[in-house]
């Protein structure tokens, strides 16, 4: 099994290809849907309560977006908030030119139920973000941080993690969100490390076990919830699979045009371990669909 003579590339030397990737598995999996309505049920009534802050009269809950992608996830996160908190000063940290703008225009759209937040966007690294902070003097700390399937990036997750908690105020709250450890994506870089390591791409096989790891050892203690996440890959397996299910093999694969680049016998293996039920869920009629289930991890300082 090889990389083709070095043909395949990484999904990440591509953002346009990423994105495009990112948001149709989105779309086909209703992965906004699926966390919007456990939003409503869990983070309202389970996760929000845990929020230990209080805010003086006049001044504002402060929340930083690390990834924040297109917004709509986090802002349906600040409108349970604002349910309880009237007032949001939002740091948005989102690298993605296109997303940023995605982001803009869902908040533009929304004003009406976005009331009450004032947003700040930085089209920075979440390193260039601190950096800016540092260099302007701002030592400002949140009430709330949310990282949403945004951590799998960092050459050195536990300094990350370290200094997401360094900007919490006592009472605050730290939520992230990365696949389970069982799901699809954490067996297919398992099985299939070549795909994964950052010895050959820049991507790592970070899950929410890490995360709830790295807490452990620090003696930190965090509340813990999967999400099942599904999404229908069955034209994945068509003798004629069309450009869409690519899109969703690249993302499995984190390669660019996986199945033309990627060599027979790489392709084969894969497409086999994908369908198989360490990565698939198998359904009546023969439709497949991939285990992409979120882990959220919640801290509270």
């Amino acid at each position: 099994m090889t990389l083709n003579g070095g043909s395949l590339r990484n999904i990440f030397e591509d953002i346009d290809h990423y994105n495009k990737a990112f948001l149709y598995n989105d779309k086909v999996g209703d992965r906004i849907g699926t966390m919007q309505r456990w939003c409503q049920s869990v983070f309202t009534k389970d996760i929000m309560p845990k929020l230990n802050v209080k805010i003086a009269e006049g001044r504002q809950l402060r929340t930083l977006g690390v990834g924040s992608g297109s917004g709509e996830l986090e802002c349906h996160i600040l409108k349970q908030l604002l349910q309880k908190y009237p007032c949001i000063d939002n740091d948005i940290v989102e690298p993605s030119v296109e997303l940023s703008a995605k982001y803009k225009n869902y908040v533009s759209a929304h004003a009406a139920d976005l009331k009450g937040i004032d947003c700040h966007w930085y089209e920075l690294l979440l390193e260039d973000y601190q950096q800016k902070r540092e260099k302007d003097g701002d030592s400002s700390k949140f009430h709330l941080i949310s990282a949403i399937q945004s951590l799998y990036y960092f050459d050195d997750l536990g300094k990350c993690l370290d200094d997401l908690y360094g900007l919490l105020h006592e009472g605050g709250m730290l939520m992230i969100v990365l696949t389970t450890d069982t799901s699809a994506g954490g067996n297919l870089m398992k099985e299939f490390p070549i795909l994964g390591s950052k010895a050959s791409f820049e991507y790592s096989d970070v899950n929410a076990s890490h995360v709830r790891r790295h807490f452990d050892n620090a003696g930190i203690h965090h509340y813990d919830y999967d999400v099942p996440i599904r999404i229908e890959i069955t034209d994945c397996f068509a003798e004629n699979p069309s450009p869409e299910s690519d899109l969703l093999l690249d993302f499995a694969s984190h390669c660019i045009n996986f199945r033309k680049t990627s060599d027979d016998e790489l392709r084969n293996s894969f497409l086999k371990f994908l369908g198989s039920d360490k990565c698939t869920e198998k359904r009546a009629g023969g439709r497949l669909f991939y285990k992409g289930d979120w882990g959220v991890t919640v801290i509270v300082k």
